[in-house]
This record gives C-alpha cells, structure tokens and sequence, in this order.
C-alpha cells in the first residue's frame, strides 16, 4: 500500500483543481490512501511550531510527496518546507503541473514557477552534510526553516552511489533529481498511479 503525500497551495483546492487531482486518486487507487497539505490549514493560527509538527506528522506513513504546482505554489513558504521534510525522510518526489486543470471558473491559468527548480541542496566535500537553498530574487539563499541535515541512507538513496557517491562537494536543484509532469498533457488520470510508483522504486521504499 503506496500511502501519498499531496502538497499543494490551499488557493487551490478552493478553486477546485487539487479535488480533481484527488478524487482521481480516491478512484482508481481504492486500496491506497494519501495525506495532503491541508492537514494544517485549520491549524495555522497556533503558529509555526505547530504547523511543522503536523507536516511532520502528517508525512510519517508516507512514501511518496507529490506536490501540485499551480499559479502560487512555489511561493508558499510551507509547500517548500513540505518538499524538504520529504527529502529528508527519504520519500520519492514527483512535481505535478495542475495548471491546466479547468477552475470552478471554468478557466485554465499559465504555467507558474515549479517549486523543484526554486529550491537547491549542497553536500558537503566530506559527504556529511546537506544544506538547502531556496531562489529569492534570483540569488541561492540558505532555507532558514529547515537550513541543514546530516547526510544518512534515507537521503543517500537518491544518488547513484550512495554514501560513496561522487556528488559530494556539489549542488543540485530538487528538479535535477526529481520529476515534474503536466496533469493534462501527460494524461494524469491515467498515468499518476505508475508516476508516485515510479517515485517509490527510486527511493526504494
């Protein structure tokens, strides 16, 4: 049982385009589940500390974060605090453009920033450490919510050579390691099973 994370901006839901991405999920995966980003909306007047406990909690069964990328996505501080959570916990990661999704307005938007090419992690030359960077006008600034981590097998998973990999001592963007996919072109009712599948084989969970 594959147990999914979906990370979203709340605009979203309310204009109905994460509920497709959802209940297509509910549909053709009866035997699945998945936890979203909502799990903290109601919760956000208790502050910042609390937020984090929830998205950590909410992550704890999960083996795939799949983050859906509409019109102000990659601008919310806890979308990207959620992708980098999941990194660290090892979880396959997949970006999902939902743009062209049709609203409760019956309108489609333009392609928005995908949050995987705005947020970066180093690892140290000595592999022991991973730091994580986000793009703020178009300068790589440390990520003050979760700024670091020690490098251990759950991360390690996602490079080639595990803890002898040669990546160390190098940056990456998430985008570099992780794949992004459009919702309508690429037929996501069909294919969105085999792509959160995919992103569990490759960080063998």
């Amino acid at each position: 049982m594959r147990y999914t994370f979906f990370s979203f901006c709340y605009d979203d839901v309310k204009n109905f385009k994460v509920n497709v991405v959802r209940n297509s999920w509910r549909i053709n995966n009866s035997n699945n589940t998945f936890i979203d980003g909502s799990i903290w909306e109601k919760e956000k007047s208790r502050g910042e500390k609390a937020i984090k406990k929830i998205i950590e909690e909410g992550l704890l069964k999960t083996s795939v974060t799949a983050v859906l990328i509409g019109t102000e996505t990659a601008k919310r501080r806890w979308v990207k605090y959620e992708i980098i959570k999941s990194f660290e916990k090892g979880n396959g990661l997949i970006g999902l453009y939902i743009n062209r999704i049709r609203g409760k307005d019956g309108y489609i938007d333009a392609r928005a920033y995908n949050p995987l090419d705005r947020l970066g992690f180093e690892i140290s030359k000595d592999g022991q450490r991973i730091r994580f960077y986000e793009l703020i006008e178009r300068a790589w600034k440390p990520f003050t919510d979760f700024p670091e981590i020690n490098n251990k097998k759950s991360n390690t998973l996602h490079f080639e050579d595990g803890f002898f990999s040669n990546d160390f001592g190098k940056f990456f963007l998430f985008s570099e390691k992780f794949k992004t996919y459009c919702w309508d072109k690429d037929d996501g009712r069909k294919n969105l099973s085999n792509w959160i599948e995919n992103a569990a084989n490759q960080a063998k969970r």
